[in-house]
């Protein structure tokens, strides 16, 4: 049976309506009933209806602003409105929230029997249209450059492991073997664009056609991908060679020979900068960056040109990172392992930072940012480090430690200690799971398709159980704190990024830039660009 939520301030008026259709012969359940907006994205949460039939004037949340929300985080939920003759310009309104029809007040039973048949027939055709495996892989072919590019650009922006994009590269025909890689990013002078003929709107021609070129000479690599992200031009090399300066060599050479190609055949032309050399497909953020870094230097040293990071800010080959893969696999271990896994955890940390040229003080310095993750990880349940230790000074205890097996053997025992505080902080089944959803959601935000039943099913729990959670253990409904989450996340782009407010939309799961604006201006009482232009003042004044 299909499910539906009726929606009206108005109980007669609900009621009225619920009594005098047979539901079952359309294949519906009675309705589920609520008051307003926010009452009604309540019952959604607990279990998503097919349809919902909502009026437009409510307390609350009204029922422009109810279509509005239901069409970005549930697409597939059927709306209808009931509208009066003098909210008919309203109802035009809602067609753009994804309203598929509306039914005039005062109700006629006629009118929605003749909705409901119509609904029916609507959601037996959705579910045969999914049911079409023929017609999905069709989709899904069609649909692989777009999620090909995303995760290219996932790989060099970071978040994923190596066995993760070990996993999707197979997936999407990505060749990305290798020993060392490294990443660079071009970009395109925009006045040899004109002059080329690729101005104003054949701009993108002109993108499509430089990327068309790399690709075919980036391809004699033992492996590479180009792509755009962020209208720059983005390089990801592997090879198999070992010798830093060989491999240096050859990846500006195929770079140039990119760069020369480009400004022969298009008479365009483009700046490139390279990055710093990476011994992991899953370690190329930091490549990545250091290569925006190296590009920003085009403005001192000229463009069409090939600069590398490490001419201009030299760096140590024996530098040793906490890189974010072993940051997340040690915090993960800590919430919700065993003592095997932070064991195991603490071995990889420490199973690949043995360089010669390093003192004792510098391996102290690198464990210190170690310790600073865990003392950041023990605020989060109220676990005071020191406290726990009887330590008052932890930068003079680690000072104490004359190798590296007394440090290793030191930070065992602080994360084991602390998995103890906060499995007793965390002494309910709920709890953990209320953890592991937030975890979920802070990585996963910018994810516009993420719901509760997509969260639930990660969990592999229920979706009326997690909304259950939510409300009882963590005092707020599931898209409450997604909002708060990606509000919170667009608020810091804003202040410390000059990212375009489209850009942070999209970063933070709202890929309609209106309906984050509207959404930002709600939550915050001001529009995003009054948000950015108010911390500019600060910082001036």
């Amino acid at each position: 049976m299909f499910k539906l939520i009726l929606v009206d301030d108005e109980e007669e008026v609900r009621k009225g309506i619920i009594k005098r259709i047979d539901w079952a012969s359309f294949g519906f359940d009675v309705p589920l009933e609520a008051e307003n907006g926010r009452e009604a994205l309540e019952l959604i949460e607990e279990n998503v209806p097919d349809v919902v039939i909502t009026d437009i004037t409510m307390p609350i949340m009204d029922g422009l602003e109810l279509s509005s929300v239901i069409s970005r985080t549930y697409p597939s939920v059927k709306i209808v409105i009931l509208t009066g003759f003098d909210e008919f310009k309203f109802a035009q309104q809602a067609i753009r929230y994804g309203v598929i029809d509306y039914i005039l007040k005062p109700v006629i039973p006629d009118n929605i029997n003749e909705l409901m048949a119509k609904l029916r027939k609507m959601i037996e055709e959705d579910i045969a249209r999914k049911e079409d495996i023929n017609r999905l892989r069709s989709h899904y072919i069609k649909s692989l450059p777009i999620l090909r590019e995303k995760f290219l650009i996932q790989i060099v922006t970071g978040g994923l492991s190596s066995m993760e994009i070990d996993r999707r590269s197979k997936l999407y025909g990505v060749n990305l073997k290798g020993d060392t890689f490294m990443v660079a990013a071009a970009s395109i002078d925009a006045e040899s664009m004109e002059k080329s003929g690729y101005g104003g709107d054949d701009s993108e021609l002109g993108k499509f056609a430089v990327l068309n070129v790399s690709k075919e000479i980036i391809d004699k690599f033992p492996c590479g991908e180009a792509f755009f992200h962020d209208d720059n031009l983005v390089f990801i090399l592997g090879s198999d060679e070992k010798d830093k300066n060989r491999l240096v060599t050859n990846t500006i050479s195929v770079l140039e020979e990119v760069r020369f190609n480009i400004e022969k055949y298009l008479k365009i032309n483009i700046s490139i900068g390279l990055g710093s050399m990476s011994d992991s497909i899953g370690k190329l953020k930091e490549s990545y960056k250091n290569a925006l870094s190296a590009l920003e230097y085009k403005r001192l040293i000229g463009t069409n040109k090939i600069i590398y990071i490490e001419d201009l800010e030299p760096r140590s080959t024996d530098d040793i990172f906490f890189d974010e893969e072993k940051e997340n696999k040690l915090i993960s271990s800590i919430k919700f392992g065993s003592e095997a896994d932070i064991l195991a955890a603490i071995r990889d940390i420490f199973g690949d930072i043995v360089r010669p040229n390093l003192s004792l003080h510098d391996y102290q310095l690198y464990f210190l940012e170690i310790v600073a993750t865990l003392s950041r990880l023990g605020r989060k349940f109220q676990v005071d480090i020191g406290q726990m230790l009887g330590i008052s000074n932890i930068n003079a205890e680690i000072q104490r430690y004359t190798t590296l097996e007394e440090i290793k053997e030191w930070i065992e025992k602080i994360c084991i200690e602390l998995n103890k505080a906060i499995s007793n902080r965390m002494q309910t089944k709920t709890q953990l799971l209320l953890e592991k959803a937030k975890d979920y959601i802070n990585k996963n935000y910018s994810d516009d398709t993420l719901s509760l039943q997509k969260l639930a099913d990660h969990l592999y729990i229920s979706a009326c159980y997690l909304s259950m959670i939510f409300k009882k253990e963590a005092g707020e409904t599931f898209l409450k704190y997604l909002v708060r989450v990606r509000i919170d996340a667009a608020k810091e782009l804003l202040r410390n990024t000059d990212l375009r407010t489209a850009e942070i939309a999209e970063r933070v799961g709202y890929p309609d830039i209106n309906y984050f604006s509207f959404f930002f201006k709600k939550n915050v009482g001001m529009s995003p660009r009054e948000y950015r232009n108010s911390f500019k003042e600060l910082k001036e004044s």
